[in-house]
């Protein structure tokens, strides 16, 4: 049975509106068409009141009653409502404010990191001002292979191992500082580094004195949706700070990746890679 489970104050609420969003509710679980009696066995609620939201859904464009069987089913305007919400669910509008509030908090600067076109590199898509003074190549519009920097690493790591050895089979080593990674053996290893930990580090990789964390974003299916990275002073960059930093990552990037819609802990995919 369908329940309302809304919670906050019901002050000024529609208990009508609340029966009619009921009925709509509850064609994500009944069958592709519905009649009355099922509607309303699935609801709980009488059959008049299941009749008049079904009509009334009908008369706003939300259902489509066939004329023959008489039964109910969704009409095809519900996507523009569907369209609409997943024009704005994308990564950089979730994970922004998330972000912003890490990134004051621990005074450093956050950057976010999609796949490119060709998933053979990643651009940089937002940056997180939490109160550094460093310059850095990873800004908004840059971009990276997928073996440079943690940013990169991080959403290469939790890439399917089919997709990662295929990016391996046409590897081209591109060396952006002498601390740059260019062997396939690096490569791997750091892989297994990162899914160990939940987290990836990169050491001067991009720029020289400059060193990194990050951590990878999953959306529903397990696959990377992008990747946030912090970068600091080498000489800052203790070992003490890279796990405080990569914990912090980790358990954001999870928080992030659940509204994302992803169910398990990022550092816990390890288990299906």
């Amino acid at each position: 049975m369908i329940q309302n489970n809304a919670k906050g104050p019901t002050v000024g609420v529609l208990k009508s509106a609340q029966t009619v969003l009921t009925v709509l509710q509850a064609f994500a679980h009944l069958p592709y068409e519905s009649s009355l009696a099922e509607v309303a066995r699935v609801t709980g609620l009488p059959k008049m009141k299941a009749h008049r939201a079904l009509h009334t859904l009908t008369s706003a464009g939300f259902l489509f009653q066939n004329p023959k069987s008489r039964k109910f089913r969704l009409h095809h305007s519900v996507l523009t409502l569907a369209k609409k919400f997943q024009d704005g669910h994308n990564v950089r509008s979730v994970s922004h404010d998330i972000l912003q509030d890490l990134a004051l908090e621990i005074g450093e600067d956050i950057t976010l990191a999609v796949m490119d076109e060709n998933q053979k590199g990643v651009i940089f898509v937002d940056r997180l001002y939490g109160g550094s003074r460093i310059n850095f190549f990873c800004d908004v519009g840059k971009r990276l292979p997928l073996h440079v920097g943690a940013a990169a690493k991080a959403i290469l790591a939790y890439l399917p191992k089919k997709q990662f050895e295929k990016y391996l089979k046409t590897f081209a080593p591109v060396q952006i500082s002498p601390y740059t990674i260019v062997s396939v053996e690096k490569v791997r290893m750091e892989r297994r580094k990162t899914l160990e930990k939940g987290y990836s580090f990169s050491s001067q990789e991009v720029d020289e004195g400059v060193s990194a964390v990050g951590a990878c974003l999953l959306n529903a299916n397990g696959y990377p949706a992008a990747s946030v990275a912090i970068a600091i002073l080498e000489v800052k960059m203790t070992a003490h700070r890279i796990k405080e930093l990569g914990k912090r990552l980790r358990e954001t990037a999870s928080e992030i990746s659940s509204h994302l819609g992803h169910g398990v802990e990022t550092n816990a995919a390890f288990k299906n890679r």
